[in-house]
């Protein structure tokens, strides 16, 4: 086996300058590249295939290419998923780690550049490093296994990857959970950063559904629990699918952030949850009085406090090379400053600022077996916003307004900023778990949080806001939640299947009530309405036709979006807001905006919403349903509009599952492309098919279903020869890409393995 590694090794390297003129030995590539078949590998593990050596983990990918990372502790599984998530997403998984550094434009350049600068302001990787002590030795091992797993794929690829690739650090995880779960908790600030013309760094993120049915409405008799996490297709909010098997006890799938070592939602054999953004207030905005005199002073209360700055210096890239940015980082007592207007600057604070064990709690929350082990993990608080759901298979279910949310006086406006100068708005502690909105096995026999107020996710809650502080936060109703509250209500026997055709709803709600007043303004104007071509009163047709669906057939889908959109912009700058004529004189003047837009770009008015509006994914085009920005359905999604009228999605659906909470428990899941992402992995785009035609996939969630659909095999981490061999591959597969190289055509077969 050494002679083989050197010889190949040799041809290797002195093929590199040969390879244009044929001077390969293309027999001994052939054996390199080689793959064992799978069921070759399988047979000769034998009963060992579901438990790898002591200090190993084996990766088994089914044929989706989601991985199950088996191991005999939980570190050795930690080690594996590392491994497989580099294999699926290295690079995206890197950038992950260097936005939360604040050095992501070192590589993507001036469009970076906010982000880096928010991460710097935040202090993110700074306070990550400086309390990584207070993480559990438990949890860091965990850690530090999953950043093992990575660094070992980076060593023996290092030599094919970007020179910009570094090795991970265990402080880089932590970092980039808290930055996603920042990006999270700035969200719910959006209302006082508006009052000073600031918004959001992730301007706007879509909203998620969820919702259980409890065992005396579902047809197995076992509750089914249904989530439909909805994101940006970008960093940081890309997912991956994977399931995680111990012989300690863990056995848990679902999906999670590329970079994090933990299932974020999901189900393990007894529980399931998963989550939704909700209204709970965990950000604030001071408005600091500058001392006049001296602007690096604020006034706080009889005495005057020094305004700290800090410089840093940001690389960006560029084509000339790294050019460096420096930045002036000023920061108050209560927190950075996102800006300065004459004597005022408005300083920020989030309940996120300073925690660092969201890893260790997610971790809890993935080995519990019971409602109560679920809210001892909970109630540690490191999640600072979401609103959460349960169900478990003893038929327990269960909701909280779960965050972290700081005690205040109820004698502000925290939608607002705030004075900074007095002692009056500091925060007093922190909501204990206990104390916030909860619902346990509603006699009504479900819940649902489609991102609504916490009185609503059943019929029954008993929740009231008057019974709660007002700082805390509540939310309202949307035309989602009553889309599942009236499925809920009236149905009974509720299967698996419904579940699903309900998690791609694309019914809009909201059609019902714009239809009126658009035909209400139509029917008052038409004898007068100038339409020489009857090209309104067609489009007005098409809308009283249309089934109010925005399936791939649909002709009134694109028509409404595109009047929705011009009623919206030309409504926001009307000051008589409830006269009903002037609603109607501007939803009679945006249809015939759309009218002529729509005539300009398609040159029709019945386009099929599936001609126009897709996923698009490397070279592929999928048509998707689903309800455009804008507009509101179950299945939405966030389009771009491109110059040619066709409309890109975004984001949406990141990832949605169905769990029957039966034993064992089965489950149905889609990501929202797949569970790769080189181009020329299968598994490239292979769930965005999925996505097309509205399905989902059956899980795979035990070794008897796994061992028939096994498509791939590794065992690491690999003993030095084999890692040898591993770059080696790895070095030639490059050149192949590359077009230096091309093997014979006969794929001789290799007996080298990378088990044991």
């Amino acid at each position: 086996m050494r002679w083989l590694i050197f010889v190949v090794f040799t041809i290797a390297f002195a093929g590199q300058s040969g390879a244009q003129e044929g001077a390969i030995n293309r027999d001994s590539l052939a054996v390199l590249l080689a793959e064992v078949p799978v069921d070759t590998l399988a047979a000769k593990l034998g009963d060992s295939l579901f438990s790898p050596p002591e200090g190993r983990a084996r990766i088994l990918r089914d044929a989706y290419g989601v991985p199950h990372i088996y191991g005999r502790t939980d570190v050795d599984v930690a080690f594996g998923f590392g491994y497989a998530q580099a294999e699926d997403h290295l690079l995206q998984m890197l950038k992950n780690f260097r936005q939360a550094r604040g050095r992501l434009a070192e590589v993507e350049g001036a469009s970076a550049l906010k982000l880096d600068e928010m991460a710097l302001r935040w202090r993110i990787h700074s306070v990550a490093g400086e309390r990584y002590g207070d993480i559990s030795e438990e949890t860091q091992q965990y850690i530090a296994a999953f950043v093992g797993g990575i660094n070992h794929y980076i060593e023996i690829h290092r030599q094919v990857l970007p020179q910009w690739v570094q090795d991970v650090r265990a402080v880089d995880v932590v970092a980039l959970a808290r930055w996603i779960l920042f990006l999270f908790a700035e969200q719910t600030g959006k209302s006082e950063l508006a009052h000073v013309g600031l918004a959001t760094t992730v301007p706007k993120l879509p909203g998620s559904n969820l919702w259980v049915v409890g065992a005396s409405r579902s047809d197995s008799g076992a509750p089914v629990l249904t989530m439909d996490v909805q994101l940006p297709y970008t960093t940081p909010f890309q997912l991956c699918e994977a399931h995680l098997i111990s012989n300690a006890g863990l056995d848990v799938m679902g999906a999670t952030f590329f970079g994090l070592p933990i299932i974020f939602v999901g189900h393990n054999n007894h529980i399931a949850w998963s989550i939704t953004t909700n209204d709970i207030d965990v950000f604030d905005l001071y408005e600091e009085r500058l001392d006049p005199i001296n602007p690096r002073r604020y006034f706080y209360g009889n005495e005057k406090r020094r305004v700290v700055s800090r410089h840093v210096k940001i690389g960006v890239h560029s084509k000339q090379g790294i050019r460096e940015v420096e930045r002036e980082l000023r920061y108050t007592d209560h927190g950075p400053v996102y800006k300065t207007i004459g004597n005022w600057a408005y300083a920020a604070r989030t309940s996120v600022e300073n925690r660092v064990d969201a890893i260790g709690q997610l971790l809890r929350m993935n080995r519990a077996v019971t409602l109560n082990d679920f809210q001892q993990a909970l109630s540690h608080l490191e999640l600072p916003v979401f609103n959460v759901i349960y169900g478990d298979v003893t038929g327990e279910i269960f909701y909280v307004f779960n965050g972290r949310c700081p005690v205040r006086s109820e004698d502000f406006d925290w939608r607002a900023p705030v004075p900074g100068w007095t002692p009056e708005t500091e925060w007093r502690g922190v909501i204990a778990f206990s104390e916030l909105p909860q619902v346990h096995n509603p006699a009504s026999g479900s819940l649902q949080n489609c991102n609504v107020s916490p009185d609503v996710v059943a019929i029954d809650s008993g929740l009231k806001m008057d019974d709660f502080p007002l700082f805390l936060g509540w939310g309202t109703p949307n035309y989602r939640a009553q889309r599942i509250m009236s499925y809920l209500l009236t149905h009974q026997n509720i299967a698996v299947g419904d579940m699903q055709i309900l998690l791609r709803d694309d019914y809009l709600v909201d059609v019902e009530e714009y239809k009126g007043l658009l035909f209400r303004a139509y029917n008052r104007a038409w004898p007068v309405l100038y339409d020489p071509n009857w090209e309104v009163g067609k489009a007005v047709q098409i809308l009283r036709s249309w089934d109010n669906r925005a399936s791939l057939e649909s002709v009134g889908t694109l028509l409404f979006s595109i009047w929705k959109a011009r009623f919206d912009s030309s409504f926001a700058q009307v000051p008589q807001k409830r006269d009903i004529l002037v609603r109607e004189k501007v939803a009679l003047e945006a249809l015939q905006q759309a009218v002529a837009y729509m005539i300009s770009i398609y040159e029709r008015l019945d386009v099929p919403w599936g001609q126009v509006h897709y996923l698009k994914r490397g070279d592929r085009i999928f048509p998707m349903s689903g309800a455009p920005s804008g507009t509101e359905a179950l299945h939405q999604t966030l389009t771009r509009i491109e110059a040619d009228g066709t409309m890109v999605i975004e984001g949406g659906s990141a990832f949605g599952m169905v769990v029957s909470l039966v034993q064992p428990v089965q489950s149905w899941s889609a990501l929202a492309y797949g569970n790769s992402e080189d181009p020329e992995s299968p598994h490239y785009d292979d769930q965005a098919d999925l996505q097309h035609r509205n399905t989902f996939k059956k899980a795979v969630f035990t070794t008897g279903d796994l061992q028939p659909v096994l498509t791939d095999l590794t065992t690491v981490p690999y003993d030095p020869e084999e890692a040898e061999h591993q770059s080696l591959k790895a070095l030639w597969r490059k050149q192949l890409q590359m077009g230096l190289a091309a093997p014979d055509s006969t794929n001789t077969e290799s007996e080298t393995s990378s088990d044991d």
